[in-house]
């Protein structure tokens, strides 16, 4: 130590002394200021979690958030199975259609059926009212054969298809006829002109006939040809029988 009580310059070491004569400018240059001290580091965040890459197994956090997504697409998938298969309600209206569908097969059989009958029904009344006209016809054209040499055959006709009152009251006729008719020099022949229903009631038809009538007689020995309309009741019930004649030889017209 010096006189004054300075510290000796050759105390300490060579590197303490000369930074020491660098910072108080001792060593004859400026004096500097000492370095800053470096601030540390500051921490860096940690990097995002990137995507693992296909094929790479994915790190233990990027599992646990795509476990999520694989639940939608779970759920998605079962919908998907649920839709494409058919659901209660599907079934039940499926089962109404085939019931309606049998409800209007049934249905239009029974009116088919229904239709069947009535037209069995019709054609049935139209094949009776056919018979009727058939009847009623062959006995006018009958009717209108005379020849006032041979009553027997056309007296023979008046008394066949008809019923007992009718066959009473031409055999209380026949004497009448026989002679006015002679006297006449009666001669005729009659041809179908056709038929129809007037009325029918349960069963019991009154047909009109007409038949062209060719006569000969004392009055008209050329021959005259005359429509006569026979109204003629036909009667079902009695086997066809004819039970009433409203007219006979009645000329309509002549030629």
């Amino acid at each position: 130590m010096s006189e004054l009580g300075t510290p000796d310059e050759d105390s300490g070491t060579p590197d303490e002394n000369r930074a020491a004569s660098e910072f108080s400018g001792l060593d004859g240059r400026s004096p500097r200021t000492p370095d800053k001290p470096e601030k540390p580091a500051e921490p860096k965040a940690p990097a995002a979690a990137t995507p693992a890459e296909p094929g790479k197994q994915a790190e233990p956090e990027a599992t646990a958030a795509l476990k999520p997504a694989e639940s939608t697409k779970a759920t998605k998938s079962t919908e998907a199975t649920s839709a494409r298969r058919p659901g209660r309600g599907l079934l039940i209206a499926s089962a109404v259609v085939i019931v309606v569908l049998a409800v209007a097969t049934t249905v239009a059989i029974v009116s088919a059926l229904g239709y069947r009958d009535d037209y069995r029904g019709l054609t049935s009344q139209n094949a009776q009212a056919q018979r009727a006209e058939d009847v009623a016809s062959d006995y006018a054209v009958k009717a209108a054969e005379i020849d006032y040499r041979n009553f027997d055959p056309w007296f023979a006709a008046l008394k066949t298809g008809v019923d007992d009152a009718m066959i009473k009251q031409f055999a209380d006729t026949e004497p009448v006829l026989r002679q006015l008719l002679g006297q006449l020099q009666w001669v005729s022949k009659g041809t179908l002109v056709g038929s129809d229903i007037k009325s029918q009631n349960n069963g019991v038809y009154v047909v009109q006939v007409f038949v062209d009538v060719q006569v000969t007689n004392v009055q008209s020995p050329g021959g005259v040809k005359t429509t006569a309309l026979y109204p003629i009741t036909v009667d079902k019930n009695k086997n066809w029988a004819i039970t009433d004649i409203s007219g006979g030889v009645a000329p309509l017209a002549t030629k």
